[in-house]
């Protein structure tokens, strides 16, 4: 054999086994690639024909001249694979290339065997075979737990796979539904534009999430339509790109939305009611009370006569009912504008200290009445404050006018004060007085609608257990709020917080 021949083979790669052999099998070259792959050195093959290196199984006569090399002569080469043996008996499976050799003469030479043992690629090839298996399952596994319809399409827009809710939601069995296009599913009426939705989404490939803001509707196979929603996502296969679907039927929080709208329409319709009930009976309720009023007041001033005394009192009782059903009704009236949002407050600059003194004059002689001294704390300096002038003293009116109903001796007092925190100014007003006080226990009900506290003789005095809760949001509606302290026996502090915008 050539000499250079010989050179070209003893250079290649250790990673291959490298093996010149005569035209009846004998070996005459043994490169290290060989030793290494077969465990035998040169010295043990060479000038010997080794046939565990060419026979296969379906070789019959193992001292004939191999089929393998038969095969390799008539084709011009052979390539395939051999589970082959190494010197210790392991047995391997290689990947071979045979490849006659011819003098310049056409003399035939021999063969050229070049072979590498592909035992871990097989086992590689096995493991990911293995994981790709129990990655299927185990996305079947996971198609199979989904709460909703779950639909695969290929990009033809085919089935290729669906889980058993599916099968629940549209009637379908898998096996009608699987290789059949996705249109299946879609009411007649909308599958000329599905088709093109389907490909507009294949060309630009997205996540689009639940209720992405179409009305889509499915169909089952029995005819019926039914809402759906439907999110999509792109699935990367080897076998290209699939697109998941995951259907919900939404029919029962179409009914439920439905019936809220109805319910919204009715309530926005009661509204209306109510705001028309509020301006007739602004009107309608107050104008008889002040007309009693008025005239109970004409009579017990006597310009038409004289009057004795049962008529005196029984008159006084007419007129302090009507004062308080109109108080009541006065109430009842801004408590339900404030909750309808109708109440318009103009804020403005003003005097604080100008507001507490017109309180002050409309309540002192109640005050004086019941022998309670009444007092203002005010510093010299006015204080401006920006908010609303008669909201600011209908809050006064209650929280005084309550004071002086719940103390029976000592005095009510009104301080107002006015500080700085982070910039801001806050104004403070309280009202205080020694009177009754709150039990602990009936503290937390104080600003609730209609809550009028019974006990230790308050029984005894009039009210709508309005008048705190509409100061209350009359506060909020103004920026601020009404805490409270109370001592019960002793007397209570309310206190009006106002904090600068």
């Amino acid at each position: 054999m050539a000499s250079e021949f010989m050179s070209s083979l003893l250079q290649s790669s250790t990673e291959y086994a490298i093996i010149a052999l005569g035209p009846d099998g004998t070996i005459h070259l043994w490169n290290e690639g060989a030793r290494r792959i077969y465990g035998y050195t040169p010295h043990e093959l060479i000038g010997h024909i080794h046939p565990p290196l060419l026979y296969t199984p379906a070789d019959l006569q193992p001292h004939a001249t191999p089929q393998i090399l038969r095969m390799a002569l008539q084709h011009g080469s052979w390539e395939g694979t051999l589970d082959q043996a190494r010197k210790d008996g392991q047995i391997f499976t290689a990947r071979a290339v045979i490849t006659p050799h011819h003098s310049e003469a056409g003399q035939m030479l021999g063969f050229v065997m070049i072979s590498k043992d592909i035992s871990a690629e097989i086992d590689n090839a096995a493991r990911e075979a293995a994981e790709r298996k129990r990655a299927e399952e185990q996305f079947r596994g996971l198609l199979e737990s989904a709460p909703d319809a779950m639909v695969i399409v290929n990009n033809v827009g085919n089935i290729v796979l669906i889980n058993s809710q599916t099968e629940k939601l549209f009637g379908y069995s898998r096996a009608e539904l699987l290789g059949q296009p996705v249109e299946r599913l879609v009411p007649e009426r909308f599958r000329h534009k599905h088709s093109g939705h389907r490909s507009g989404y294949f060309h630009e490939l997205r996540v689009r999430p639940m209720g992405a803001g179409f009305d889509l509707y499915g169909l089952r196979k029995n005819g019926d339509e039914f809402p759906v929603e439907i999110s999509l996502s792109p699935l990367q296969t080897a076998a290209g790109v699939l697109v998941s679907s995951s259907i919900r039927d939404v029919t029962e929080r179409k009914q439920f939305e439905r019936a809220l709208q109805e319910k919204n329409v009715e309530l926005e319709n009661a509204n209306l009611a109510k705001d028309r009930f509020l301006a007739s009976m602004s009107h309608e309720l107050r104008t008889p009370l002040n007309a009693i009023i008025g005239f109970t007041g004409t009579l017990l001033m006597r310009l038409p006569g004289p009057l004795t005394g049962d008529q005196e009192k029984q008159l006084q009782t007419v007129q302090t009912s009507a004062r308080h059903l109109l108080s009541l009704i006065n109430d009842l009236l801004d408590l339900a504008k404030i909750e309808s949002g109708k109440v318009e407050l103009n804020r403005e600059p003003l005097i604080a200290q100008s507001v507490i003194e017109e309180v002050a004059t409309t309540l002192r002689p109640l005050a004086e009445a019941k022998g309670l001294t009444f007092e203002m704390v005010m510093p010299a300096t006015g204080i401006v404050i920006r908010t609303d002038r008669r909201a600011l003293s209908q809050i006064l009116i209650n929280l005084t006018n309550n004071s002086i109903k719940f103390t029976e001796v000592g005095f009510v007092r009104i301080e107002l004060s006015q500080r700085w925190e982070h910039g801001r100014a806050k104004t403070e007003i309280r009202v205080i007085d020694s009177g009754i006080g709150i039990r602990p226990q009936d503290q937390a009900k104080l600003f609730h609608a209609f809550a009028q506290i019974n006990g230790a003789g308050r029984h005894r005095y009039e009210g709508s257990g309005l008048g705190l809760q509409l100061s209350q949001l009359l506060a909020e509606l103004l920026g601020g709020q009404i805490t409270f302290e109370s001592t019960y026996g002793t007397g209570s502090t309310f206190m009006l917080t106002l904090t600068e915008e």
